[in-house]
């Protein structure tokens, strides 16, 4: 005789759990992928911003002049810098979300650039994040920041995710004191400095 197994199936209510827990799996990942990416582009801006001033002390070892050499002219400023960085930094380190290089403010203009490409954009806004000597506010001569620009200024030191950038009223700019801030996804800033020490 042949007899038929009765095998019990899946209920209706098991099989909508199991999807149900599988799109919450789905959907956790969904969330966390984009965090996760972003956070790895913010720790290569980091490594990034890290080199440049391993690059800067390097060019302060070689030369005489600061980075941004001459502040009587802001086009001045501006072509000293870059020659810096494209001698010392090079095209190869790009913003991990664009691919392309780094932006770079300067002291005393909405403008930012890219040095190895001479490209120029201005913001024509301002950063309310720096402060001058004794903590005024010193905004209104720094360009706003995106994400993975650069402010560079000579004479600085770091203050949190800020900067000081006239310190002493000037006194030290055109020394081998210096700040660089890279603004990261998210809405924060790192900041770093060469640890020149005040007291």
């Amino acid at each position: 005789m042949n007899h038929k197994q009765n095998r019990p199936g899946f209920t209706l209510i098991e099989v909508v759990l199991v999807l149900a827990i599988a799109g919450l799996i789905f959907l956790m990942v969904f969330i966390a992928l984009p965090a996760l990416n972003q956070g790895q582009r913010n720790t290569q801006r980091k490594r990034d911003a890290a080199a440049i001033v391993t690059a800067m002390n390097q060019w302060y070892t070689h030369n005489s002049s600061s980075v941004s050499d001459n502040y009587s002219n802001r086009y001045n400023k501006q072509k000293g810098f870059c020659t810096f960085y494209k001698r010392y930094v090079g095209d190869e380190m790009v913003d991990p979300s664009t691919g392309k290089p780094y932006k770079v403010a300067l002291w005393g203009s909405t403008m930012v650039i890219d040095c190895i490409n001479g490209d120029t954009e201005n913001r024509g806004a301002y950063d309310t994040e720096v402060h001058g000597s004794g903590g005024l506010g010193d905004s209104d001569n720094w360009a706003a920041m995106e994400v993975g620009d650069i402010q560079y200024d000579d004479g600085a030191y770091c203050e949190d995710e800020g900067f000081n950038d006239d310190i002493g009223g000037g006194r030290y700019s055109g020394s081998k004191i210096f700040a660089i801030r890279i603004r990261l996804e998210g809405g924060a800033t790192l900041c770093l400095d060469n640890g020149y020490s005040f007291d």
